[in-house]
């Protein structure tokens, strides 16, 4: 066995994920686990941004946020961002990607001595510093001021050889550990990037992993933005979502700015009912969500409120406002579910990217289907998950339609950008809460919709963890239709997902699955029919995955693969509408002008 402390079945240590712990009215990141560096953060940015314009406080750079420091933030700064007690005098390592233009200041200040080693991967080549600790805690500093990725990570071993290292109480934790040799995975949101080369000096210790969105935790330089829709006291960004039933419950989120603090309630009726009958009202929950980087409107409060009780297929008037006064005009409307077989329509687009150009997309898509029930975007709805001016920007581009249609969404890499979470995707979207055991609300979820069962899986997440749950979910249900939402897709020209295919795919062939819709690759393509790996030529005789972009790529040259029907890469963006019959579903992919990209029709008794 190796002298250090390891498991030979899979030479890990320990079998905990790296996690980070949200609070919504916390002043720090939803990825930041150590308050003293939380609180550090926040007086700096308050100090910094004092008196400094948003162009002053976009020029910062490593001398003016040094020069910022007190003692003791400096201090903190250097050795409680991340920190561990170890049970014998070691020597710890730290691998510093090369083309960080400024190493932590920590570094030379508190005796971490640059070597000559390196360790590399396929994409990064790391110098090595090191530095020797007693027994007892072991204290280390950010990556730096700017958000430079990768991130350092933290190789330990002790200074005799013949003793063993035990690593405990690390923070932010919990942690996992492995085994520094070729082929040890470093950052948990990229398990595949694996180490190729190590130093024999270091190969055999033990390796700390991290997450590469950790660079922006004190992240100054270039941290300033400016979201383009401030809050006021006016609710505005009105989002649909439905968290339970679609037939009997709508529920309906929005935001005013932070000093208000007033009792809101949704006021709603059926919309065929006259104004004498008045208003039903139902109050609102709201929290309090910070973006300390955004300089212009830092803390928004966010409400939500879900409607019960409502009858299918019916259409129904709804308006926000102060508790204390009802409403006498209403502001949109919403239709619930209908009941059984009746016909529906509905839109998908993916990787939206809060970018300008899919609104002409669906805008088009809804004039051509103005009947149309939800929208569903599969993954990548904002650039950066954890900015909330990017959600500022997405609600801002679709107000017109989210007030009126409910949003149907699956996460994508971009909306849980380097391992840091979801966090505030759940928080700003409320979304059902029956997905696999162990997962937040919103994760994973399916939705029955009419005579139609949508299910929205999470790839940012354990793809085998999800696995039970889905089968479950498609066995038990007796939708005619049956419609994965995805952002990885299973097929594509380049990047392949086989655990996707293996674990999901068997189960959507198993139960019938018609369609998987997909996006990430950032161009159109749709297969043939597939079943068990085989292209199969009766629409109904096998699943058909989509793979969708609504920002425009660029145009790109490859051999079109044989399971693919359909392959457009000339950089054309779409929205399609998916109509939605007893025994036939029929897609229109459009593009902004209208033109029809692709059609095709399954047929199913």
């Amino acid at each position: 066995m190796n002298r250090f402390l390891h498991l030979a079945a899979n030479r890990r240590i320990g079998t905990l994920v790296f996690m980070f712990a949200l609070s919504l009215a916390a002043s720090q990141p939803a990825w930041a686990a150590s308050p003293p560096v939380a609180k550090v953060m926040d007086e700096l940015v308050a100090t910094l941004c004092a008196g400094r314009s948003a162009e002053e406080s976009a020029d910062l750079d490593d001398a003016t946020i040094l020069a910022a420091l007190t003692p003791d933030q400096r201090r903190i700064l250097a050795t409680e961002y991340w920190s561990f007690d170890v049970s014998t005098p070691v020597v710890v390592s730290i691998m510093r990607d090369r083309a960080q233009k400024t190493p932590p200041f920590w570094l030379e200040e508190y005796g971490f001595e640059k070597t000559d080693l390196t360790a590399r991967n396929e994409m990064y080549t790391y110098e090595v510093w090191r530095k020797a600790y007693p027994a007892g805690r072991v204290g280390l500093g950010i990556n730096g001021f700017e958000r430079h990725r990768p991130h350092y990570f933290v190789a330990v071993g002790p200074q005799q050889p013949e003793e063993t290292v035990t690593i405990t109480s690390v923070v932010p934790g919990p942690q996992e550990i492995y085994t520094f040799e070729p082929g040890a995975s470093i950052y948990h949101d990229w398990p595949d990037l694996v180490l190729t080369d190590t130093p024999e000096q270091l190969t055999g210790g033990l390796l700390l992993p991290t997450i590469r969105g950790r660079a922006r935790e004190a992240q100054l330089i270039g941290a300033f933005r400016e979201t383009l829709y401030p809050a006021s006291e006016t609710p505005d960004m009105t989002v649909l979502t439905w968290s339970e039933d679609p037939e009997t419950t709508q529920t309906i989120q929005w935001r005013v700015a932070e000093e208000v603090e007033t009792e809101f309630r949704v006021f709603y009726r059926k919309k065929s009912d006259t104004p004498d009958n008045g208003w039903l009202s139902v109050v609102s929950a709201s929290v309090l969500l910070e973006d300390r980087n955004i300089i212009n409107n830092p803390r928004v409060r966010w409400h939500r409120a879900t409607l019960r009780g409502l009858e299918p297929g019916t259409e129904y008037e709804y308006a926000i406002a102060e508790a204390s006064a009802a409403p006498g005009l209403p502001a949109a409307v919403f239709r619930t579910a209908p009941a059984g077989d009746t016909p529906f329509s509905f839109l998908w687009m993916s990787d939206t990217h809060s970018n300008t150009a899919s609104i002409p997309l669906l805008q088009t898509a809804w004039e051509r289907h103005p009947d149309a029930a939800f929208l569903t975007i599969s993954g990548d709805l904002v650039g950066t998950g954890q900015q909330r001016d990017d959600w500022d920007a997405l609600f801002a581009n679709y107000e017109d339609f989210l007030q009126h249609r409910s949003l149907v969404p699956s996460i994508g890499n971009h909306d849980a950008i380097d391992g840091l979470g979801s966090d505030l995707y759940r928080s700003l979207l409320w979304l059902p809460d029956n997905g696999p055991d162990g997962f937040e609300r919103g994760k994973s979820y399916s939705l029955r919709y009419g005579n139609l069962l949508l299910v929205s899986l999470d790839v940012t997440s354990s793809v085998s963890d999800q696995t039970g749950w889905l089968e479950a979910t498609l066995r038990d249900s007796n939708a005619h239709w049956k419609v994965a939402v995805l952002h990885f897709p299973p097929y594509a020209l380049t990047e392949e997902y086989p655990e996707i295919q293996e674990e999901w795919g068997a189960l959507f062939d198993r139960y019938h699955v018609d369609l998987a819709l997909a996006g990430h690759v950032h161009y159109y393509m749709r297969t043939w029919p597939i079943r068990d790996g085989v292209q199969r030529e009766a629409p109904d005789a096998g699943v058909t995955y989509v793979v969708s972009v609504a920002v425009p790529g660029r145009e790109r040259v490859a051999d079109k693969p044989e399971y693919a029907k359909v392959l457009d890469l000339t950089g054309a963006n779409t929205c399609q509408a998916f109509v939605v019959e007893e025994d036939q579903l029929t897609m229109y992919a459009y593009t902004a002008d209208g033109e029809i990209l692709d059609s095709f029709t399954i047929e199913k008794k």
